[in-house]
């Protein structure tokens, strides 16, 4: 099922606005008339292999078969594996690159395809300008083509080309591009072993990016040529003190290595163990035990910095310490990854953007000047998407207490009991402020998003906010009166 522009839009709609739609509801969201509705709904049904996925519902609308539109998504995405121009130079690109800097026959390369010369022609000319981005050459001769460069940017282009999801799928490991499954195995209990010794789970999608990586070793082991990247050789003061740092992951690195050469019944370069080690402080680890010598001064300041601004921008207060500590363990490996350049792939990026898109947008306003105020380089939207799921998690849990003021004449003495009170006898209550009327008259904007006042005095003031008459003391009668009012509200 292939679906235009409109046609994903239409389908956007219903999961953004809700399962049920009416035609105009629509129209509306759309900004197209009723009748160009109609028909892309008769459009994206007749595309349907699964039935209907539009289906009408006399008195309601239109009702998204979510369950069938998931089913089209997943068959679509096996297609577009196997089709189009696009998936095609990506399949002729891997297998230059997991065979560098061998050549190959271009005869062999693209037979497959059954194209045409001026296609084959075209293909490597893109190909070729592609690769200039990543420091790589395609080399033609005797109507043979090879990739030649530096190893650590062969490794980056094989993996921005691989889903990491992809390489878990049966029919890709065992038909295009042939690892064995004895090897799928063997870097499943790689993977196993790296979490046994750091007595902790690698949470998604680090694990993910560690299986990808050895998985690229072994097909340039099998397939290509490995060669030891001389820059890794000699490592500079800053490497060095990166070891000393991390030392358990260093030596943990080894050990992997070291399982490595006896599966692979060869010596993998030295400059292996420091790639491997890479990817390891480049990934989250939960709860590890791993003891750092100290943290990241940089990586606290830009927590704090995303913490401040987001904040700022979404009107709440996500700047806590438990949030911070949550958010510095994301930032820390970001970090790292960004001034390595290591790409992680978010494949949930187009749904993040989708369900979140506002958050999305002003995280990537303030990963911009991340940038600029702390010189790194450019924070992709994989990342950006990463970090949009965590001021969405800290929004819910805050969202998920009802903000309360407490108000009376002076906005002390009596009021502090009762935030005492309320405090006890409501536990899942955020109160966010104890504060006079006067005081409330003044800095009005300054309290967003309040779900009840608790006052012991009369309200002169026109509130847009549900408000109690509380006793200072809370008596039962008060505690009653807040519960149901809180029912009211949910």
């Amino acid at each position: 099922m292939q679906l235009s522009k409109r046609e994903t839009q239409l389908i956007e709609l219903f999961i953004k606005h809700g399962m049920t739609l009416t035609g105009q509801e629509l129209a509306e969201f759309a900004n197209v008339s009723t009748k160009t509705i109609y028909r892309t709904i008769k459009k994206i049904n007749e595309e349907s292999e699964n039935g209907d996925i539009i289906v009408s519902e006399v008195g309601k609308g239109f009702r998204l078969d979510y369950e069938k539109y998931l089913k089209e998504s997943l068959q679509k995405r096996s297609d577009n594996q196997a089709q189009g121009p696009m998936e095609r130079r990506n399949a002729i690109l891997l297998t230059l690159l997991f065979r560098s800097p061998r050549r190959i026959l271009i005869h062999d390369l693209f037979s497959p395809y059954y194209v045409s010369d001026t296609v084959i022609s075209n293909d490597l000319n893109r190909i070729a300008e592609f690769l200039k981005g990543y420091h790589l050459k395609l080399i033609k001769k005797d109507q043979r083509i090879a990739i030649e460069g530096k190893e650590k940017d062969i490794r980056k282009v094989v993996n921005g080309l691989l889903s990491a999801n992809t390489l878990m799928d049966a029919d890709f490991t065992t038909q295009k591009h042939k690892i064995s499954a004895y090897d799928i195995n063997f870097i499943t209990s790689l993977l196993e072993f790296i979490e046994n010794q750091l007595k902790s789970g690698i949470v998604y999608p680090y694990n993910m990016n560690i299986f990808s990586h050895i998985y690229i070793l072994i097909k340039r082991v099998r397939e290509g040529e490995i060669r030891s990247d001389l820059s890794f050789e000699q490592l500079d003061e800053d490497e060095q003190k990166l070891i000393e740092r991390y030392h358990e992951l260093y030596k943990l690195s080894e050990m992997v290595i070291s399982k490595m050469n006896d599966y692979l019944n060869l010596e993998l370069p030295k400059s292996e163990t420091f790639y491997l080690f890479q990817y390891l402080i480049s990934s989250r680890i939960e709860n590890t035990p791993i003891k750092l010598v100290e943290k990241s001064q940089t990586a606290l300041e830009m927590t704090e910095y995303f913490s401040k601004k987001m904040s700022e921008k979404m009107g709440i207060r996500i700047d806590q310490q438990p949030n911070q500590q949550d958010l510095y363990s994301h930032v820390e490996p970001m970090l790292y990854r960004l001034k390595n350049e290591i790409i992680v792939k978010n494949d949930l990026l187009s749904d993040i953007k989708l369900e979140y898109g506002q958050t999305f947008n002003q995280v990537k306003q303030v990963s911009q000047e991340v940038q600029e105020v702390f010189q790194v380089n450019e924070i992709s939207e994989d990342e950006i998407g990463f970090l949009t799921l965590y001021f969405v998690k800290y929004k819910e849990m805050i969202n998920s207490k009802k903000r309360v003021l407490i108000m009376c004449s002076s906005g002390v003495g009596t009021s502090e009991l009762l935030k005492v009170k309320v405090r006890k006898a409501f536990p899942e209550l955020e109160i966010v402020d104890v504060l006079s009327a006067r005081q409330y008259k003044k800095k009005a904007d300054q309290y967003h998003n309040i779900d009840l006042v608790l006052t012991t005095v009369h309200l002169n003031t026109d509130m847009q906010v549900p408000s109690i008459l509380v006793n200072s003391v809370f008596t039962k009668q008060d505690e009653q009166r807040v519960k149901q009012m809180l029912g009211e509200i949910e």
